[in-house]
C-alpha cells in the first residue's frame, strides 16, 4: 500500500486511499523507512492532511516535530563544521542532508537526517580533520584503503544514537569506476555567503542521489522519494541525454540508468515530467516486499546481489574488484562484523575471519542447491 499512497502523494491525479483500515499499514510501513516527517510535509503543502484519518495526522505530527528537533541541532552542528571550515580556508561540498532538505523539499524538516556528510579535497583531509577533531568528535577507527571517506562522531544531547560526520574525498570506492570527482567541484557555486563552503550543480546532485541510491541497493523508499523529489523540483532542467554522457565517461551509466529504470517503473507519473530517453525494462530486479520485509544474508538477497554486481558495472574488471573484497575483506572489515573478543583478544582477526567464511559458506550452499534440494 506505501507505494499507492505515494504515488497519490506525486500525482494528484490519483486520490488518497479511502479506506480508514488502510492507513494502519500504511502508517507502520512509513514508520520503518522513517518517512514521517516528509509524508508530513507534503500532505501539510498539498493541504490534503484532513483526507487522511486523525491518529494518522497525530501520529505523523509526533514524528516530524521528534525530526524537527534532531535536525535542528543538526542543522546548528553543520553550520559549526562550516564556518570553521570557512575560517580556516578549507573548501568543502555538504552532500545530501539538511542543505539537500532545504534546496529540494522546502525545508530543513521535511526530510529525517541522521548524519552530516561533506566532501572535502583530499590534499585538505588532515587539515579537515584538525578542525573536526576540534570541535569535540571523535574519530571512529582505521580507515581501509579503498573507502572514499573518514567517519566522527559525537554524542546527542537526549539521543542514544550519536551524531556522525563523514568526510569525503569521493562518491565511490577506489577502482569501481572512473568517476572524476574534480567535475563536481568545477561545477559547485558559492553556499551563501560563503567563499570557501559550495554546493553541488543541479545535475551533480541529481547524479549523486542515483548512485547513492544504487550503492544501498535502493533499499529504502527514502531513496526513491530523494530523486522523485529532485525530478519534481528540477524538472526539465535534467538533461537525461547530457547526464548519461557523463555516467559514460565516468563507467556509472549502467548504475544509473538501473537505478532510474527502478524509480520509473514503480512511479510512471515521472515520464510527464521527464521521460526517459530509452525504453524501460519490463521485468526489473527490484521488489518493494524485498526491501520491506527481506534479509540480506538470505538466499534471495545473496542472488539478487550477485546478479548486480555482475550485470551493472560498466566494465568487467570493476565487478571482480568488488568480488574480490566481498570475498577477502580487510581486517578493519572483519573487526567491524565481528568485534574483538575479551575472552579470545590474542586470536579475535582469526576468529573473525571463521565467522566470516563460516556464514559466507553457508549461505553460498544455500543459494546453490536449497531449491534444488527443495524440489
Amino acid at each position: 500500500m506505501l507505494i499507492e499512497f505515494i504515488q497519490s502523494l506525486y500525482d494528484q491525479s490519483r486520490p488518497l486511499p479511502e479506506n480508514q483500515d488502510d492507513y494502519t499499514s500504511i502508517l507502520e510501513d512509513i514508520e520503518y523507512f522513517h518517512l514521517s516527517a516528509t509524508v508530513y510535509s507534503l500532505l501539510k503543502q498539498q493541504g490534503r492532511m484532513e483526507q487522511t484519518p486523525t491518529y494518522f495526522q497525530n501520529q505523523l505530527k509526533t514524528e516530524y516535530q521528534a525530526v524537527l528537533y534532531n535536525n535542528l541541532y543538526i542543522k546548528n552542528q553543520l553550520k559549526l563544521i562550516l564556518d570553521t571550515f570557512e575560517t580556516n580556508g578549507i573548501s568543502a561540498i555538504p552532500l545530501k542532508g539538511i542543505i539537500f532538505a532545504e534546496t529540494y523539499f522546502g525545508h530543513f524538516s521535511a526530510r529525517r537526517t541522521t548524519d552530516i556528510d561533506i566532501l572535502i579535497c583530499k590534499e585538505d583531509m588532515e587539515k579537515a580533520i584538525e578542525c573536526i577533531q576540534e570541535l569535540e568528535y571523535d574519530t571512529e577507527g582505521e580507515c581501509p584503503a579503498h573507502h572514499f571517506h573518514r567517519s566522527f562522531s559525537k554524542s546527542i544531547p537526549h539521543s542514544p544514537v550519536p551524531l556522525a560526520i563523514e568526510l569525503h574525498w569521493d562518491l565511490l570506492r577506489e577502482n569501481s569506476s572512473a568517476l572524476e570527482i574534480e567535475q563536481f567541484w568545477q561545477h559547485s557555486s558559492p553556499l551563501a555567503d560563503y567563499k570557501h563552503i559550495k554546493q553541488l550543480s543541479e545535475v551533480h546532485t541529481f547524479y549523486m542521489i542515483c548512485l547513492h541510491g544504487w550503492k544501498h541497493g535502493m533499499d529504502s523508499l527514502k531513496y526513491f522519494i530523494d530523486i522523485i523529489q529532485a525530478i519534481h523540483v528540477l524538472n526539465h532542467k535534467i538533461d537525461y541525454d547530457a547526464l548519461f554522457k557523463i555516467a559514460k565517461n565516468d563507467h556509472t551509466l549502467k548504475r544509473l540508468t538501473s537505478t532510474l529504470t527502478v524509480v520509473y517503473n514503480q512511479f510512471p507519473h515521472l515520464d510527464q515530467i521527464n521521460s526517459l530517453p530509452f525504453n524501460k525494462k519490463s521485468k526489473i530486479w527490484w521488489n518493494y516486499q524485498d526491501i520491506r520485509c527481506g534479509d540480506r544474508q538470505s538466499v534471495k538477497g545473496f542472488k539478487n546481489l550477485i546478479r548486480v554486481h555482475l550485470s551493472e558495472y560498466d566494465q568487467f574488471k570493476h565487478s571482480m574488484v568488488f568480488f574480490k573484497r566481498w570475498f577477502f575483506p580487510d581486517k578493519f572489515e572483519i573487526t567491524n562484523l565481528y568485534p574483538p573478543s575479551i575472552k579470545h583478544k590474542k586470536y579475535s582477526i582469526f576468529r573473525g575471519y571463521i565467522k566470516f567464511y563460516r556464514k559466507k559458506f553457508h549461505t553460498l550452499f544455500r543459494a546453490l542447491f536449497y531449491s534444488k534440494v527443495k524440489s
